[in-house]
């Protein structure tokens, strides 16, 4: 018997504390309801039930998303509701203006009415607001602060051809000669290349280029002709001197194969007229064998082309001559093909607009200010904007803007003074995601974008300035003209215009408050059946954590009573001692 180690003492003690630790366990689950309370109790349950937690909150937050959404679009909505039932009023008193039953006064009168109205269409659109937002005067943020740059610009039409490609194909072959040529008129433009032949005991010499003329004007083109293709170095230099011609180049292209030689027009153009029968031969020649580099002679009938026009315009900066002008210009700008420009002062710090900015602080103290303004411009928006072309015109304080693709769309290009008039857009996150959202855009739904009120003294509109923005009793723009039979049955067709592009913006936000229903729908399910399985993981079985925690009691007070006896045990060695 030993009295130094209680070995029953300690193996009961470690069970106590087993079972002591299972009840604590036990207890802190019925406590807290969950299975895992830390990363202890499972760790692979944990990070997978925390993924689950924030789907689930993400999915919750769309949720509520969604239904802030549907509130907004039904602040639009309603307010629009307003703007239709002012546009039927303004309609039937159109209509009754249009009769001649009505006197002068009497139109007079309606004309007061359709003012008031009208300029209640505009504070609609003015202060229709969804937690400060203004959402029915477009995306203010994008307007540009002063206008007045474009006063009259005159559009040229493009041709509006077709943009099949047209081409024709000519054959060049003949015997060696001196001076041969290859001559050939497109679009009214006659064009002449001429080929030098090297004698017998001279070789090609490095550097030796093609002596092309085009209208009478040389054009170089660097590099040694070709020896080994003759054909090939006439389509070389026929495409030199096509590139060189103002008129000409980008419209026609020259390719081929052997000793074919094709000239197509590759925007859209018209190739009339019969082929040339002129020919070159396809041979191959060896230098210092005294055999011409080219041979060619000149085509008998060649073909003609309609090249398709490009619309351009251009805006005079002529009267910018002072530097307090250059100065007036910035904050302003244009929109051109739907691109918005803004001119700012670098002096007064960086741009940092939504349009594309630029800078004109170099024409300030120039010596003359007009040129220098229309070079900036040039330089500096030539690479920025897609589908024309902005560089000095005519003149030099003349800018020249044209369309890049000619004769597509005929009336190509469009220039409007000051800034471009964005809908408003919100996007929704409706997901718990990134990405998963939806934009919605809003119209300007004011009277000038309904086509309602224009400039004083402007065909089909007052005489005078009778309309104001509705927050203020400014006149700012003209209300269509009733006062004559004539101008009123013509309003007719623009309110009932103006009805249709409200019932279609309406018609909008109703289909996008539908989807957002069922996004709200579609969201709750997902959270739902998420949350179970994440309940699976992360919550307790009550029942059965009971059982275990009656257990874990139970064996903790056996344990403790066990311990009492086996610490007993040793004091039987006393009685070896008596």
């Amino acid at each position: 018997m030993i009295i130094n180690s209680n070995i029953p003492a300690l193996n009961t003690y470690n069970q106590m504390s087993q079972n002591r630790s299972d009840m604590q366990d036990s207890m802190e689950k019925l406590s807290s309801g969950q299975r895992i309370n830390s990363a202890a109790d499972d760790a692979a349950g944990l990070a997978i039930s925390e993924k689950m937690r924030g789907q689930i909150r993400g999915l919750d937050q769309a949720s509520r998303n969604s239904q802030d959404a549907i509130s907004m679009i039904q602040t639009a909505e309603g307010a629009l509701s307003e703007t239709h039932s002012i546009l039927q009023r303004t309609r039937e008193l159109a209509v009754q203006a249009s009769n001649d039953t009505n006197t002068e006064t009497d139109r007079g009168e309606i004309q007061k009415e359709v003012n008031q109205l009208t300029s209640e269409i505009n504070r609609i659109g003015n202060t229709t607001e969804f937690n400060t937002q203004s959402l029915l005067k477009g995306d203010g943020q994008s307007n540009l602060d002063k206008t007045g740059l474009v006063d009259d610009v005159t559009l040229q039409n493009g041709a509006a051809k077709q943009t099949t490609e047209a081409s024709k194909t000519t054959t060049i072959t003949g015997a060696a000669s001196e001076n041969a040529s290859i001559s050939i008129n497109l679009g009214g433009q006659d064009l002449t290349v001429n080929f030098e032949a090297n004698d017998s005991n001279s070789d090609v010499e490095a550097g030796t280029g093609y002596n092309v003329q085009s209208n009478s004007a040389s054009v170089d083109v660097s590099g040694t002709p070709s020896t080994d293709n003759t054909a090939a170095g006439a389509r070389d230099a026929l495409q030199k001197v096509i590139d060189s011609n103002e008129v000409l180049k980008g419209n026609y292209e020259v390719s081929g194969s052997g000793s074919d030689i094709t000239v197509s027009a590759v925007k859209g153009g018209d190739f009339e007229g019969q082929a040339g029968n002129g020919s070159i031969a396809d041979s191959t020649v060896t230098q210092g064998t005294g055999t011409s580099l080219a041979q060619t002679v000149t085509q008998n009938e060649t073909g003609s082309t309609t090249a398709a026009q490009s619309a351009s315009t251009s805006i005079d900066f002529s009267g910018v001559t002072s530097d307090s002008a250059v100065k007036d210009l910035a904050g302003t700008g244009m929109t051109i093909n739907g691109q918005q420009v803004e001119f700012y002062n670098a002096n007064e710090g960086e741009y940092n607009g939504d349009a594309t900015g630029v800078n004109i602080s170099n024409a300030i103290g120039a010596s003359n200010r007009s040129e220098s303004l229309v070079d900036n411009i040039s330089s500096q928006l030539g690479s920025e904007l897609e589908g024309v072309n902005v560089k000095e015109g005519g003149s030099a304080s003349e800018l020249a803007i044209e369309a890049k693709e000619g004769g597509v769309d005929g009336n190509n290009i469009s220039v409007t003074d000051g800034g471009k008039q964005e809908a408003f857009q919100a996007t929704f996150q409706v997901g718990a995601n990134n990405g998963q959202s939806m934009t919605i855009e809003v119209n300007d739904m004011r009277a000038n974008a309904l086509g309602l009120t224009g400039e004083a003294g402007e065909e089909g509109f007052s005489e005078s300035n009778n309309v104001t923005n509705g927050t203020n009793n400014n006149t700012v723009e003209a209300a269509l003209d009733l006062t004559s039979s004539e101008s009123a049955s013509k309003a007719i067709e623009t309110i009932s215009s103006a009805i249709e592009q409200v019932s279609s913006q309406r018609s909008n936000l109703g289909s996008f408050q539908n989807r957002l229903d069922h996004t709200i729908n579609n969201l709750e399910t997902s959270s739902e059946n998420l949350s179970s399985a994440e309940s699976r993981i992360r919550d307790v079985d009550m029942a059965k954590e009971m059982m275990e925690q009656t257990r874990a009691s139970t064996l903790a007070q056996a344990s403790q009573s066990m311990l009492a006896q086996a610490n007993q045990q040793p004091q039987q060695v006393l009685q070896l001692l008596q």
